[in-house]
């Protein structure tokens, strides 16, 4: 009986030496991998609003446009120009709006602990120049110019400054044909050429303004027409 006691002592001294050499081990830290802890964030808001054109055509909603917070993913605008910008901590940001063909724009923007709606941005087309040739006739009833003359109106609308010409040309030289050019009920220019044949006028154009050619029938008949146009849109 003394002898296995013995052994028993021996035994459970050993496990005990072993046991302390483990947590050795485990203080040196060589074997655990600490689990990591996930950052804090804040409550999260959304930024929503319409991309438009500029004047003279700022009701127009530009879909497909590009919208980024500084820091953040990219969205794209709808059908009908509205973006939706999700999951924005509070801080200030900077709103980058881009499509091709417009002049990029910057918006600020600022989170404070409510979402921001009613975001409204306009972008402006890049300058760029409309040619288009139209065969046209003119017609002695005719009357759309509210100056009880027979006439035409092509409506003309820019959103960049530039030189224009608008030319007139037709066959029968016993029919006539006058331009005039009218922005906000003010004639801005008319033709200096006789309009036998052909007729032109050439005003400046202002950004923003939309303006209307006046095609005025000086005959009384019907006659085919080409009418060319540029213009700085």
């Amino acid at each position: 009986m003394m002898f296995v006691r013995r052994i028993g002592s021996t035994a459970a001294a050993l496990a005990c030496t072993l046991a302390l050499a483990g947590c050795g081990d485990d203080n040196n830290g060589s074997s655990t991998t600490p689990t990591p802890v996930p950052p804090t964030t804040g409550p999260a808001f959304s930024v929503t609003g319409t991309v438009f054109e500029t004047a003279p055509t700022a009701s127009t909603r530009v879909p497909e446009a590009e919208v980024q917070l500084t820091g953040g993913l990219a969205y794209g605008t709808g059908s009908d120009g509205a973006f939706t910008i999700p999951n924005v901590t509070n801080g200030t940001y900077t709103l980058n709006i881009r499509k091709a063909g417009f002049i990029s724009q910057t918006v600020p923007v600022t989170i404070a602990g409510a979402n921001v709606s009613g975001v409204t941005v306009n972008l402006q087309p890049t300058a760029r120049t409309v040619d288009l040739i139209q065969d046209r006739r003119a017609n002695p009833s005719t009357s759309q110019c509210n100056n009880g003359r027979a006439c035409e109106a092509v409506r003309i609308a820019s959103h960049n400054n530039g030189e224009s010409r608008f030319f007139a040309a037709w066959n029968n030289v016993s029919d006539e044909l006058n331009l005039e050019y009218w922005c906000n009920g003010v004639r801005v220019a008319r033709s200096d050429l006789n309009g036998i044949g052909a007729d032109e006028v050439k005003p400046a154009i202002v950004a923003g303004q939309t303006c209307d050619l006046y095609i005025i029938n000086a005959s009384n008949s019907s006659f085919n027409y080409t009418l060319y146009l540029t213009y700085p849109y």
